[in-house]
């Protein structure tokens, strides 16, 4: 009964409308391919709720705790445990933040086609994590300040702390504050410590938070809050310092599907039912390069670039067609000139270098039968005339120039043993 009252006298559920709104659009934008199927692409691209889910939940918690300060309810109660006290006086937070992940998860499964799975509950986790380190913040802020300030405060400065330096140049600040935008691909998830780096953060902040404002304010609490406050912003910052402005990843460990022959396709398990398609449309622009003397791939593979590929196999580049265009797929021609670059260059022993914008990819690109006006407006002029000097030769020429070419590596050094 108590905590039903505290339910129906509460402001929170008007926040829920606005936050579903916010949250669909978040979701709506970062959903850029038909559903993939993939579980942590769900789980991540549900985690991008957590830059509406922990605001809300904040200057919810903030006004919250303002309105029980007034009514003195949660310390006069004397005989239940503090812990219980505040759970429920913190009800209508806590059911405000179980709807909004419930409901970001829903979405996130409308648009992936499958619930979080592997480390994409990982993601998935962060949405109950950091927001709960945020709600602490904005109770704290609320029993000091009056609820009309610390609301605003709370909300706002959490929407801050999550959004803004993704705009600004300092690279280690964004990695920080948990907001963490784009989705691991099917061949590389992103490490734990992308995760654990902000909820230590946080935790340490909420801990700030609550040190001056216990029921005996002292001096030393709030210098210790600060020490303590500083010291996460420290080491979070040793922590991500080599990361730059991409977080770790590692590559996936997963059994691919293949299928055919001369050349056999091996695709993650999400993309299987496009492997014979891929296989399909790339036998005429492989026909083009056998033909200009460039031996085709026993097999095409989509995998890692931190992977080794063997001699004989060639990297497969794809990704799935676009949820407003979902036919089409002109780059695709465009990705196998990379790939037989790619490829040539293994068999040759060199590195894997995977740059799009080398005069060998230009080459084979051509030969396979990409538009030369696209060809073209992608490369520098100088480049672009050595690459019409190259076309003038004989057929076999060019076929050594490009093997010579590629399998130098362009100064990507040796392949890995």
């Amino acid at each position: 009964m108590i905590t039903w009252a505290t339910l129906r006298s509460s402001a929170a559920p008007w926040l829920l409308p606005p936050a579903f709104f916010y949250l669909a659009l978040y979701i709506d934008d970062a959903a850029h391919t038909v559903p993939s199927g993939y579980g942590v692409e769900s789980g991540e691209l549900a985690a991008y709720g957590v830059v509406v889910i922990a605001p809300v939940l904040a200057g919810a918690a903030a006004w919250e705790s303002g309105r029980h300060r007034l009514m003195g309810a949660v310390r006069n109660t004397g005989a239940r445990r503090p812990v219980r006290r505040l759970l429920r006086a913190a009800a209508p937070a806590l059911l405000l933040h179980l709807l909004l992940v419930t409901g970001v998860l829903v979405m996130a499964r409308g648009a992936v086609g499958v619930w979080p799975g592997g480390s994409g509950w990982l993601a998935a986790a962060h949405l109950v994590v950091l927001p709960l380190g945020w709600l602490v913040i904005g109770w704290s802020l609320g029993e000091v300040l009056p609820r009309s300030v610390a609301a605003p405060v709370a909300g706002i400065g959490c929407w801050t702390w999550l959004a803004v330096p993704h705009a600004t140049g300092n690279a280690w600040v964004r990695h920080l504050g948990g907001f963490i935008d784009g989705t691991s691909s099917v061949t590389d998830v992103r490490e734990p410590a992308v995760y654990a780096v902000p909820w230590l953060v946080v935790a340490c902040l909420a801990l700030a938070c609550r040190l001056p404002v216990r029921p005996r304010r002292r001096a030393w609490a709030v210098a210790v809050g600060g020490l303590v406050a500083v010291g996460a912003l420290a080491a979070g910052r040793l922590l991500v310092a080599d990361w730059g402005h991409h977080r770790p990843t590692s590559p996936r460990s997963v059994a691919p599907s293949c299928t055919g022959e001369a050349p056999r396709v091996c695709v993650p398990p999400e993309y299987e039912p496009y492997a014979e398609r891929l296989r399909r449309d790339a036998l005429a622009p492989l026909g083009r390069l056998r033909a200009a003397g460039v031996a085709a791939p026993r097999e095409l593979r989509i995998t890692s670039a931190g992977a080794r590929l063997e001699p004989g196999t060639w990297p497969l580049y794809w990704s799935l067609p676009a949820r407003r265009s979902p036919g089409a797929d002109d780059q695709y021609a465009a990705n196998l000139a990379q790939s037989a670059v790619a490829g040539t260059a293994v068999l040759a022993g060199s590195a894997d270098c995977r740059q799009p914008g080398s005069l060998a990819t230009a080459w084979a690109a051509l030969v396979i039968g990409v538009d030369e006006r696209a060809v073209r407006q992608g490369m520098p002029a100088a480049d672009w005339a050595a690459l019409r000097d190259v076309r003038r030769l004989p057929a076999g020429e060019q076929s050594r120039w490009f093997h010579a070419t590629a399998g130098s590596g362009e100064g990507c050094g040796p392949a890995t043993p």
